[in-house]
């Protein structure tokens, strides 16, 4: 039978509660026997131990879903305000808030004389009610005789009546009040812990924020936004959520030095949003001048927090904070580690004004800027920008910037490199080529309008075209034939591109207008140099034998274009090209 069950958990319970057990509370919420959950209660109640005292506020934290325990929760609670216990205070009052629940829904009106109707829209209460307890009661089967236990609560029922609610909610609220009169030293520090008990998902919906009654009394009691009715709190006419600021009940006692902690703690500690928004306005309002004169080391642990509105706190009050300029080097970089992705804009901008780049040698501004975040790379870029580059270690620094991995900086940061290992006074091809060999496409472009520039440095260095072979970016090879078709390299410099055209030539799968392009180039080659034949008609041999139509065109058309310009490169071709019969023009006549 379910109250032998129930008798059998609670014994458990109890037992567990004697040897101060943690699966206490997880065995006393399966006990659903209201006379024995209510004997339980009153010796739960008065004891004293510490232990004790967590469990009840691990309980009382729990969802309001256990049949019967709405006996255990007000003896408890009741308990706790003849203690003066603010601790369970708080978890009771917070529990109470989140009992009264509304939502938004349509009803329809309609005036008979008009003949018109209009939807309005309004707050229900939700959440099912907990019928009276009527005690246990025993049936027979009439089939088998059998007896059973049949309750009257629904599994899914939660405590309490909407009026108890309400109730439970004023009286919450009266201890708090009273505390204020009575013993206003310890009324701020009972406050606090009462709003450290929201945490975001009871404000998940705006009509859940006027729902709690006992946070709107404390924190916003003085708003002009709100309108406090007996029972509950509405919206004042023409009000809107959105413009509710801080405007505390017994304003005076937030004012202190004491109160000044709590609420700078609750900023980087409290667990909802709104007691975050809550805690930083009434530091703006109230404690502008200690704000500035806090540390300027524990802002920035708050501009490393997780809420992007603490960041933004911490940022305004530490542009005006003394002292900033000395804090150590170690530390700024210990919080660009460290802080989220959303913080890291605003320590790198606080970095910027604070930070002189003469802290920071040009290898440590090169790896910020590096670094693949936006923010950091940005960072480290305005610090690089301001170095003198003179010594050739300062300039194989400046080469390491081809491995940028910041897409957004890419184009301005090999701009500014290549301007100094690209210039003619510093032209470096081996800090050129890591450019051209970059994994960033912007990098890649930067680098290749640096070489079709007019002053270019390496526009007439064969080696660095050679070097294009060696890249795996084959839209870098190809774009040498269209460069080499708009200039020419003057004198020896032309020999070394015989590697770039075979490699053009040779290509299988792409690169066909570029393949025209470079036979062109060996034909005007082979007739500047009728020397270099063994060299060069290998190459465009390959070209006339191709498989490709328009190739092979071409490359017989560069043959005979070569032939009709030197006759003497006609014992060449028929040894490179047996299979081409050369016969003169006299022996057509």
């Amino acid at each position: 039978m379910a109250m032998d069950e129930s008798a059998k958990e609670l014994s458990h319970a109890r037992e567990l509660f004697s040897r101060g057990d943690a699966r206490f509370v997880e065995v006393l919420r399966r006990v659903s026997d209201l006379q024995l959950l209510a004997q339980f209660a009153d010796q739960w109640k008065v004891d004293r131990r510490s232990w004790s005292t967590e469990q009840k506020v691990e309980y009382l934290r729990g969802k309001p879903n256990c049949i019967g325990h709405q006996t255990v929760v007000k003896r408890l609670f009741k308990q706790a305000e003849a203690d003066g216990d603010d601790a369970v205070v708080a978890v009771c009052a917070a529990l109470f808030d989140r009992l009264v629940r509304h939502v938004r829904r349509t009803r329809y009106h309609y005036d008979w004389r008009s003949r018109s109707g209009w939807h309005e829209e309004y707050l229900a209460a939700t959440g099912p009610a907990l019928p009276r307890y009527r005690g246990p009661r025993v049936v027979r089967d009439s089939v088998t005789g059998k007896q059973e236990f049949v309750g009257v609560a629904r599994p899914d029922a939660v405590y309490f009546s909407y009026r108890t609610r309400y109730y439970l909610q004023r009286r919450a609220w009266r201890y708090f009040r009273r505390l204020a009169f009575k013993s206003p030293e310890r009324y701020v520090a009972a406050a606090v812990l009462l709003l450290r008990e929201y945490p975001d998902s009871d404000f998940q919906r705006g009509e859940w924020i006027l729902d709690s009654w006992t946070l709107l009394q404390l924190a916003f009691r003085e708003s002009q936004v709100l309108q406090f009715g007996r029972a509950r709190i509405r919206l004042a006419s023409g009000g809107q959520l959105s413009q509710l600021t801080a405007a505390p009940r017994f304003r005076h006692l937030w004012q202190s030095m004491e109160a000044f902690n709590q609420l700078y703690d609750l900023v980087g500690t409290a667990p909802s949003r709104l007691v975050r928004v809550w805690a930083m306005q009434m530091l703006e309002q109230d404690h502008a001048s200690r704000m500035q004169a806090r540390p300027p080391t524990e802002l920035l642990q708050l501009l490393v927090s997780p809420d992007e509105d603490v960041q933004q706190f911490a940022a305004r009050f530490l542009k005006e904070a003394t002292g900033i300029r000395d804090i150590p080097l170690a530390t700024w970089f210990e919080l660009l580690e460290t802080a989220p992705q959303s913080a890291l804009p605003i320590v790198c901008e606080a970095m910027k004004v604070n930070v002189k780049s003469d802290q920071l040698s040009l290898a440590e501004c090169v790896d910020l800027t590096l670094r693949e975040p936006t923010p950091l790379a940005e960072l480290g870029f305005s610090l690089l920008r301001t170095k003198q580059v003179k010594t050739e270690p300062e300039f194989d620094q400046i080469a390491r910037l081809a491995d940028l991995r910041c897409i957004a900086l890419a184009e301005s940061v090999a701009d500014w490199a290549l301007s100094l290992v690209g210039s003619k006074s510093q032209y470096d091809r081996d800090h050129v080529s890591r450019f051209f060999d970059s994994l960033s496409v912007g990098v890649r472009q930067r680098a290749w309008a640096w070489l079709e520039a007019d002053d270019c440095p390496g526009a007439s260095d064969p080696i660095l075209f050679c070097r294009m072979l060696e890249t795996p970016f084959e839209e870098l090879r190809l774009k040498v034939i269209d460069l080499l078709e708009r200039r020419s390299l003057p004198g020896e410099a032309q020999r070394g591109l015989v590697a770039i055209w075979t490699s053009v030539l040779l290509g299988v799968h792409r690169g066909g207008r570029q393949k025209l392009k470079a036979t062109r180039q060996l034909a005007r080659e082979l007739v500047a140099y009728p020397e270099r034949a063994d060299q060069l008609l290998p190459v465009l041999a390959a070209a006339v034998r191709s498989v490709r139509q328009p190739e092979a065109r071409a490359g017989l058309a560069a043959v005979v274009a070569s032939l009709a310009s030197n006759a003497n490169l006609a014992q060449a071709v028929s040894h490179h090209l047996p299979e081409l019969e050369i016969v003169s023009a006299e022996a057509l006549l």
